[in-house]
């Protein structure tokens, strides 16, 4: 068994061997970090997006960041941003917002990063606007931060990464439970 050293936020080894019975989605880029998410994540967070079909809904994503070969980042818990102002094409991240994520983060996550955020663009299509280009530049700047974007009404969804000092949009591994 081989396990990768931690760089930020993790309480546990990764074990590589789990790689090995996930699934790829997309094309990764070992020149960002490579995006894992488990599966129960995944399907908490297209729960949380499917709640609101016509306003934008969103959150954050907590988990590891690894920055040995192969530098990855693995989503490993949610958590929905309820205090956001939602409107039908934007999501505002409150004082109350980060405030509950820092107080949550460390009560039910002890130890986990956050490591990106998450929202849901309802009949838009997967991109990053430039409202959400400036929330990625200014609020989630690391190498290892990363951006989800849902469209619930499409059924669609998609990761971006910092690749190249750019924000791109890459594929991801799915980690079954």
């Amino acid at each position: 068994m081989s396990t990768l050293k931690t760089a930020t936020g993790a309480k546990e080894p990764f074990d590589l061997d789990r790689l090995r019975d996930a699934r790829q989605l997309g094309t990764l880029y070992r020149s960002g970090a490579v995006v894992v998410i488990e599966e129960p994540v995944l399907e908490e967070i297209l729960e949380y997006s499917n709640k609101d079909l016509v306003r934008e809904v969103g959150g954050f994503l907590l988990g590891e960041v690894h920055q040995q070969e192969p530098n990855c980042v693995i989503i490993r818990h949610f958590h929905p941003a309820v205090q956001a102002t939602s409107r039908a094409a934007s999501l505002t991240f409150t004082h109350e917002t980060w405030s509950d994520l820092h107080r949550q983060a460390e009560s039910r996550f002890p130890g986990a990063a956050v490591i990106g955020w998450q929202h849901t663009h309802p009949g838009f299509g997967i991109f990053l606007s430039a409202y959400d280009m400036f929330i990625q530049r200014n609020f989630f700047s690391a190498p290892w931060q990363i951006a989800m974007v849902v469209d619930p009404r499409r059924q669609e969804l998609g990761f971006f990464h910092w690749r190249n000092e750019e924000v791109l949009d890459c594929g991801f591994v799915c980690l079954g439970q």
